[in-house]
């Protein structure tokens, strides 16, 4: 099993999916691995666990799905809407990251470029916001350094 899926596996185990959805609970091997990853996995960085193009986050005080994307994207949006990119991260215990990157790229050319920093331990959420101000084919791009570590297409009418 890959360390994505353990990782996604041992999310589920945390409340933020439902065992309803899988027939099976996680075998005690998958979660070893991830706490393992947990408490030793400072230097190998964080996990993007995923990147979805949202129109509405909740940002509601109180809320049990408060930073959770509301209103995903599923086809095509109207020029000028904004995007959220919303983002959930694993990241293992005493992790700072702060060589992380989003980027909104429209036809190829790179738009906009946000700095991002994840910390914390275990499942952390951030999103960051920008108006896709022409029609055509837009890509979100996550990238740690140079290496890219998700991405995500929207179409624009």
């Amino acid at each position: 099993m890959s360390l994505r899926r353990a990782l996604l596996v041992a999310i589920a185990t945390c409340g933020t999916a439902s065992f309803a959805d899988d027939a099976s609970p996680p075998t005690a091997d998958e979660i070893k691995r991830v706490l393992d990853y947990q408490e030793n996995g400072k230097d190998l960085g964080p996990v993007l666990l995923d990147l979805v193009p949202c129109l509405k986050v909740d940002l509601t005080k109180g809320s049990a799905t408060i930073y959770n994307c509301l209103e995903p994207i599923t086809g095509p949006i109207k020029k000028n809407t904004t995007v959220n990119a919303w983002m959930a991260w694993f990241c293992p215990k005493g992790g700072v990251y702060e060589d992380l990157t989003i980027q909104f790229v429209h036809e190829g050319q790179v738009r906009q470029t946000f700095d991002l920093k994840v910390e914390g331990i275990s499942r952390t959420r951030t999103f960051r916001s920008h108006t896709f101000g022409k029609s055509g084919k837009w890509q979100i791009k996550v990238s740690r350094g140079d290496k890219e570590v998700g991405s995500a297409n929207v179409t624009v009418e």
